[in-house]
């Protein structure tokens, strides 16, 4: 039999990854039922005021539901942020992806890398990775609880790593 094939450079394969990304309350499949439910409803409504002949009133409902539809998929497609997190046998690589996809990477030497939550008040941590004074911020888009929740997990890799 023969083995599965060895990664060319297996310094460059992981040993954790994670992926943050807001959370997204509405699917694209819910979206779209909601986006049908609301012109059906905004249609039958305008119907019954332009048969009544309160033609305006059509109008505007046609109106507020363009803004609500546009304003709806300008949220829903939005928020492409997200930040990727994977140390490596070396490093820990940072990727950051901005509200436009752009991507900041940050590179830190995981020996010496800090997990800090620093309180701010009104239970909203900040979240930071912090090396050789230079501190980066993640997560801002988790709930404080996701976020302490993250920073415990982080931590003990970051234990076991430097164990092994």
């Amino acid at each position: 039999m023969d083995k599965p094939a060895e990664p060319a450079n297996p310094v460059e394969r992981p040993q954790f990854e994670a992926l943050l990304y807001p959370h997204r309350s509405l699917s694209e499949r819910g979206f779209l039922i909601l986006t049908l439910g609301t012109i059906l409803i905004v249609t039958l409504w305008g119907g019954l005021f332009l048969v009544l002949g309160a033609w305006p009133i059509f109008g505007f409902l046609g109106a507020e539901w363009l803004l609500f539809w546009w304003l709806l998929r300008t949220h829903f497609r939005g928020d492409r942020r997200a930040e990727r997190i994977r140390l490596y046998a070396d490093r820990l690589l940072l990727q950051q992806i901005d509200l436009k996809g752009r991507v900041a990477e940050s590179t830190f030497e995981p020996y010496w890398l800090q997990v800090v939550l620093r309180e701010r008040g009104f239970d909203n941590p900040a979240l930071l990775l912090r090396s050789h004074g230079r501190a980066v911020e993640i997560g801002a888009f988790l709930g404080a609880g996701e976020r302490r929740q993250f920073a415990q997990e982080l931590q003990s890799v970051l234990t076991r790593w430097r164990a092994a």
